[in-house]
């Protein structure tokens, strides 16, 4: 169906006037994008979870894999990426909760929550080796599922451009209060 110059009365919009529709949807969208950051906070302490394990446990000549330096330099990359995400996401939903401006808040947070648990499930396959992509492995699961989490509830490069937006225009407006302000 396609309409052309189609005049809606206010009683027929969702909500009964004009853009309460659109904020609604781009409200559930904001708790949307927490409860994605959240899911990713979760993949990832799993993904850190078996990497950590397999280090302390899968032998290479003799010697547990966790002993070799540059295996232990990819797991803090995951643990530190595990606490940010954790602090951001929490930070996002205090704001959900508080009222603050959530669109930039939540869209920073789906954004640095669902690319870390990318890297996350990326290092955790690296870790484990030609084992990390089998059938039936946790991390090879976290792996294939982590890469949704990226589209759900808009895609990076749209919390990129909410983010940048919404940061340019608070600045707009905090130079005309200042101006304002200086004028009087």
């Amino acid at each position: 169906m396609h309409f052309t110059d189609v005049r809606v009365p206010n009683s027929a919009l969702v909500g009964g006037s004009e853009a309460v529709g659109y904020r609604a949807a781009m409200t559930s969208f904001a708790r949307g994008r927490v409860h994605i950051a959240a899911l990713s906070v979760g993949q990832a302490q799993r993904a850190l979870d078996e990497s950590v394990a397999h280090a302390a446990t899968a032998m290479q000549g003799g010697t547990a894999i966790g002993d070799f330096h540059l295996v232990q330099a990819m797991i803090p990359d995951i643990a530190t990426g595990v606490d940010a995400d954790r602090a951001l996401t929490r930070d996002a939903a205090r704001a959900w909760v508080d009222g603050t401006d959530r669109r930039i808040a939540t869209s920073v947070t789906k954004l640095f929550c669902t690319e870390m648990v990318g890297k996350a499930a990326d290092l955790a396959v690296q870790i484990r080796g030609g084992t990390g992509y089998m059938r039936g492995l946790p991390v090879e699961r976290i792996y294939l599922d982590v890469r949704l989490l990226r589209l759900y509830e808009g895609t990076s490069e749209i919390q990129r451009l909410i983010i940048g937006g919404g940061l340019v225009k608070q600045a707009k407006e905090a130079s005309r209060a200042h101006a304002c302000a200086r004028s009087k």
